[in-house]
């Protein structure tokens, strides 16, 4: 076990941003398109643990849930390490993966799906920008800045690229849930920890105004939307986010990965399959898509990545 922030310099040399995007994206989407993926064709099971033939589709939704672990039998092994721009200090941690989009098509890739990493100590000079929500088991990571937490299931991150991180896995497995995106240039930062269960005060949130400006028709209620915005830049952006009671339509106009920190609010797909999310819980929508919304009580929080295509 290395407890040491020490542990974190010098940095390992890691992969370029276009090879590793092109490595990424090819190899998973052509490993898992014969045998892996999403069944999003029915509502009876939660997506985020059934096997099909396809990736997530425009109007539909993935959800994850917090404490809900991804059979291994959907994971595709990724290889050593060095291959995410991480250097093993301890133990012999295997990676492996499961893709649920892929877009290399948008500037820079945008890829989302489920990590595992099994016990070890790897220091990881990120690739890409991430935000990633803990499904199961835990990880403690480190950054330059001396900044050290354990995070559990239903407990999120945004990590930017360039950051040098300390990952520690100890006991079981840990997957998570993820959504990154490899930026023209690094933007190295300390860390952003988003707790499953804590609220993020109102006088650090901003108004946004009324939900058209986000793609939404109100159906019911006066929801009122705001945000604390930890990233912003080149289309993709990164924070927390607030809604109070109300039922919306929204047609998505960014791609996104969000996790429920606090309240809940029930999801509807173009489908008509109906999610309820609590602490934890997150889920994927591409853009475009047509999601209902709906708040039932006082407020919700999330943390969120989206990506608008530039």
């Amino acid at each position: 076990m290395i407890r040491s922030a020490s542990a974190l310099s010098p940095r390992p040399v890691r992969p370029s941003a276009t090879s590793f995007t092109t490595s990424f994206t090819t190899s998973f989407t052509t490993s898992l398109a014969t045998s892996l993926g999403l069944a999003l064709g029915a509502c009876a099971v939660e997506p985020a643990t059934q096997l099909a033939q396809h990736e997530l589709a425009v109007g539909e939704t993935l959800i994850y849930r917090a404490g809900q672990r991804v059979p291994s039998a959907q994971l595709a092994p990724l290889g050593a390490p060095a291959s995410l721009g991480g250097t093993v200090l301890a133990g012999d941690p295997a990676l492996s993966a499961r893709i649920d989009l892929a877009d290399p098509a948008s500037a820079g890739g945008l890829v989302a799906g489920v990590f595992q990493a099994t016990p070890g100590a790897v220091r990881i000079v990120f690739p890409f920008t991430e935000h990633a929500t803990i499904l199961h088991g835990h990880v403690r990571l480190t950054d330059e800045a001396g900044q050290r937490r354990v995070l559990g299931p239903g407990d999120s991150y945004l990590i930017t690229q360039g950051s040098t991180i300390l990952w520690e896995v100890e006991g079981a497995p840990v997957q998570k849930a993820f959504l990154h995106r490899t930026e023209p240039a690094d933007h190295p930062g300390p860390m952003i920890v988003y707790p499953r269960g804590e609220a993020t005060a109102d006088p650090q949130l901003v108004d946004l105004g009324p939900p058209d400006g986000l793609g939404g028709t109100v159906l019911d209620g006066d929801p009122a939307i705001s945000a604390r915005v930890d990233l912003a830049r080149d289309g993709l952006v990164g924070g927390v986010f607030q809604a109070t009671r109300g039922e919306v339509l929204i047609d998505f106009p960014f791609t996104e990965h969000a996790t429920v920190t606090r309240g809940a609010v029930t999801l509807t797909d173009e489908r008509g399959c109906a999610h309820t999310l609590s602490p934890g819980d997150g889920y994927l929508v591409r853009r475009s898509s047509q999601i209902g919304w709906d708040v039932d009580r006082a407020r919700v929080q999330k943390s969120f990545a989206n990506f608008t295509a530039p």
